[in-house]
């Protein structure tokens, strides 16, 4: 099977069907071609290495990637985040449509804007394309702030529609996002669940393996929070609530970037919590040596209908880690870690939820090592690549036939 893999996002940004995944399916025989642009998300600067070019083509272990010129923006300014999607579709779509035909086009990040090329690729090539819904549009939108009954929503909700419609299959990250496909019309028999994975297992394993025989310290508790600072995330309650307790008991880290940094940063300052910490951002290859340092693994979003429905990446990288977990998104995701008993589950925005989950880790935590051993096994036996690889190969097939 020849496969035209387009994506804004990926290696070596944090792609959960990235580099890893595409060398596996050129293992097995498959012919894959990358469509993409330079590394930049989540610090909106382009990596060390790269450097912006109308057009550069990498061989990766077989894997043919296209990196081709895009705006590039992390700004607040909807304008430029805007025409950054927007051009990395253009220059997408001319590729594409100048290809090598191939037998399929899987369109993944993001979603809606990379769909219009999986349509006009159907249309004037006769390719079938997938669709891979990471994010639910147009509710994303509406969990970050714009208006429900806004033109711009109506036309994003209906032209979303028309993605689905024409798509041959359709893959989602939860069972919540395919019953609402459902809802919205979308025949079930082409709606697939492929839970997400960490595409950095082997690098956790060889970590894990590095520190087997670390324990754990009698001093403060190291709650860790690892990736983007942004309005989604909605951390500032997440502080509070951590902030709340002594130094003593428990330290809170955040590490990473996003638009919201300096602003939670400032509020630490103001208010004069002394247990609560800002690492930089580390890029996805190296985090894993800095989570293994702690003691609980933080996971918050916003309270959202959305959310309650989505499995925030974060949720396969914690497990897959074996630390116990704080799990503050509600819905979906607090169900998989209780299915898990894999750690502590609260109400997203809920500073009092938040604090007594927190209080209960710390009153047992001689179960921390067995909450963590929990969580690796469920990850292990529900999430991990090797198990939602194989649905993924049935999905190919199925839109290549």
């Amino acid at each position: 099977m020849r496969i035209l893999f387009i994506s804004q996002l990926f290696d070596p940004e944090y792609s959960i069907k990235g580099l890893a995944l595409m060398q596996r399916l050129v293992a097995e025989g498959h012919q894959v071609e990358v469509l993409t642009t330079f590394p930049n998300y989540p610090t909106g600067k382009v990596f060390d290495g790269y450097s912006v070019k109308f057009r550069q083509v990498d061989e990766c272990g077989g894997v043919r990637v296209i990196r081709l010129w895009s705006h590039i923006s992390h700004s607040k300014s909807k304008l430029s985040r805007a025409w950054s999607y927007l051009s990395f579709t253009l220059m997408a779509l001319f590729a594409a449509l100048f290809s090598q035909k191939p037998d399929v086009v899987y369109t993944y990040h993001p979603q809606s804007t990379t769909g219009l090329i999986g349509l006009l690729m159907k249309l004037f090539r006769g390719v079938p394309f997938i669709t891979d819904v990471q994010d639910l549009w147009p509710d994303a939108l509406t969990a970050t702030g714009m208006r429900k009954d806004g033109f711009l929503l109506r036309v994003i909700s209906r032209w979303c529609a028309l993605v689905y419609k024409h798509a041959a299959q359709v893959v989602v990250l939860s069972e919540g996002f395919r019953q609402a496909l459902i809802d919205r019309g979308v025949p079930a028999q082409k709606i697939h669940l492929v839970y997400n994975w960490c595409p950095e297992e082997q690098r956790i394993a060889t970590v894990l393996e590095q520190n087997a025989n670390s324990s754990q310290g009698d001093g403060a508790a190291r709650f860790v929070y690892a990736g983007n600072l942004g309005s989604a995330q909605a951390l500032t309650t997440m502080i509070k609530a951590l902030g709340s307790f002594d130094k003593t008991e428990l330290t809170f880290t955040l590490i990473g970037g996003g638009v919201e940094k300096e602003q939670l940063k400032r509020f630490v300052a103001e208010t004069g919590y002394d247990n609560i910490f800002f690492g930089d951002y580390v890029p996805a290859a190296q985090i894993f040596d800095v989570l293994a340092a702690a003691d609980v693994l933080v996971i918050h979003l916003k309270d959202d209908d959305l959310f309650r429905i989505t499995i925030p990446s974060k949720t396969q990288s914690s497990m897959a880690m074996g630390k116990p977990i704080l799990m503050a998104v509600g819905g979906e995701a607090n169900q998989l870690l209780v299915e898990a008993k894999g750690g502590e589950v609260a109400e997203p925005e809920d500073q009092l939820s938040i604090q007594q989950a927190a209080a209960r880790l710390l009153a047992t935590r001689q179960t921390w090592p067995e909450l963590g051993h929990n969580a690796r096994s469920f990850y292990q036996q529900r999430l991990s690549m090797d198990v939602n690889y194989r649905k993924l190969l049935t999905v190919l097939a199925g839109a290549a036939k």
